[in-house]
């Protein structure tokens, strides 16, 4: 007969139990380990967010300083109020409106346009609502196509 050594079946359980209690225990050590450097790396997000918001306002802060000065009041009073001293003339200087980026020409004819206008607003629209439009709302493509 072979001699079998066999651990009693309480000495197992116990062994089996206390391994799969270490076990637990080491994923809930990775589980915060894991927790702490993602709220590490949203702390650095936010400590950066703060740095530029400290920029921003520190270059914002020069604007509202030459709205409140004399300078900008009396820039203001003359071009606006009319305010000027006797020898004084105003030159207002205004930007150029920007010209529209389809061009109006008589080379197009009305419907190449409207698909030219159709063109733009599926570049600006979302990919989801592409499907959206595609999927449930078959005739509003049309309404765009011929409405544009």
């Amino acid at each position: 007969m072979a001699y079998q050594d066999l651990e009693p079946i309480s000495k197992q359980l116990t062994i089996v139990v206390g391994l799969t209690v270490v076990g637990f225990m080491a994923f809930g050590l990775a589980l915060s380990y894991y927790r702490n450097i993602i709220f590490d790396e949203h702390l650095l997000e936010i400590g950066r967010q703060n740095d530029e918001l400290a920029i921003e306002i520190r270059s914002e802060q020069g604007d509202l300083d030459y709205y409140r000065s004399t300078q900008y009041k009396d820039k203001y009073a003359k071009e606006t109020l009319g305010r000027l001293n006797p020898g004084e003339k105003a030159l207002v200087i205004t930007k150029q409106p920007k010209a529209p980026e389809l061009s109006t020409s008589i080379e197009f004819t009305p419907t190449e346009q409207q698909q030219a206008a159709y063109d733009e607003t599926l570049r600006e629209t979302p990919v989801y609502q592409h499907w959206e439009l595609f999927l449930f709302e078959r005739e509003k493509i049309e309404e765009l196509k011929r409405g544009i």
